[in-house]
């Protein structure tokens, strides 16, 4: 099992990290924390074996939808694939402003967005797997505060991504399945001519939640651990946007924090019936990986959400779940 992997991640790191120091250190903090979590991730770097793969699929895991806010740690095995169908939706009627008191005020204009998405999955090996997410966008903002309702569809943003898991759960110890995904979010609706959502965000169930018509590479690392009747999930994420322009002006957007916890209880582990808990945050901050200085508004933001889901297995293909955030 090799191990030079980490020490060459984190070597490279730490090499910006000097850079920066030279120039200033205006990106000191950033990217020690990216070092520190590329380090973290790389730590089991050897994959699962072919042994502590057959053991890990006679354990307790019920086929059935799973969390729909969290990228599940499992991969595909070799050569598998799947078609999978997403509806993502949102309803915006207030907003509780720049602190984080419980109140909410009314927004002056209304904002309702649906966000159909298609995922495809392929198993490249016992460990690694390949995902990309095809979407498509529809939105309608009322009129008010001066400004008329206006409207948009068309093609949304693609995210192609690799999951490389490293590590696989066992009965007899408290450690999860661990999963290293890396993530490309390409500006398709930009390419496409999609006008732009209100707000600059997709609705947030999407993962990962980045920023609309605009490239972004994130990084995370994802857990899953069964204990029967129950299965808990979840995921860290920390996104990156290379510039992007808006009507020819640089565009520099805040670097992005997410995470995302799933909580399963199993009614009927036969028929896949389940509900579970799910946390969302999204966090966006106020400086960027490469030092330059965030112009795009809101320069930094916190979002956290709730959601309440019931899964259930149709039949042995076709499993579904609903949620509301």
């Amino acid at each position: 099992m090799s191990r030079g992997f980490p020490i060459v991640y984190c070597k490279l790191w730490l090499l910006a990290i000097q850079e920066q120091i030279r120039g200033g250190g205006s990106a000191l903090l950033p990217l020690f924390l990216w070092c520190l979590f590329g380090l973290i991730l790389s730590l089991p770097a050897g994959a699962a074996t072919e042994e502590e793969i057959a053991r890990y699929r006679k354990i307790w895991n019920p086929m059935a939808a799973g969390p729909q806010l969290v990228s599940a740690a499992d991969v595909q095995p070799e050569g598998q694939m799947f078609l999978r169908p997403y509806v993502y939706s949102e309803l915006g009627y207030g907003q509780f402003g720049n602190t984080w008191s419980p109140g909410a005020k009314s927004l002056p204009q209304r904002l309702s967005a649906i966000n159909p998405q298609l995922e495809f999955s392929y198993g490249i090996t016992n460990s690694v797997e390949f995902e990309m997410y095809l979407s498509e966008v529809s939105w309608w903002q009322s009129s008010g505060n001066g400004q008329g309702a206006q409207s948009g569809n068309g093609l949304g943003d693609t995210t192609a991504f690799l999951k490389y898991r490293f590590h696989v759960q066992e009965d007899q110890t408290w450690w999860p399945t661990l999963t290293n995904a890396f993530y490309v979010s390409l500006p398709s609706s930009d390419w496409a001519g999609t006008p732009s959502i209100p707000g600059g965000f997709a609705p947030l169930g999407r993962l990962p939640s980045a920023h609309f018509g605009a490239p972004e590479f994130t990084e995370s690392i994802l857990f899953r651990k069964n204990v029967r009747p129950f299965r808990i999930s979840g995921g860290v994420f920390y996104s990156y946007g290379p510039p992007s322009s808006n009507n020819g002006t640089a565009q520099y957007f805040g670097d992005i924090v997410q995470y995302r916890l799933a909580f399963e209880h199993f009614l009927d582990d036969t028929r896949g019936f389940a509900y579970a808990v799910e946390v969302l945050g999204l966090h966006g901050l106020p400086y960027r990986l490469d030092g330059h200085t965030v112009n795009a508004k809101p320069t930094s933001f916190g979002l956290v959400g709730v959601q309440p889901t019931v899964e259930y297995k149709f039949t042995d293909r076709i499993v579904g779940a609903a949620g509301v955030l």
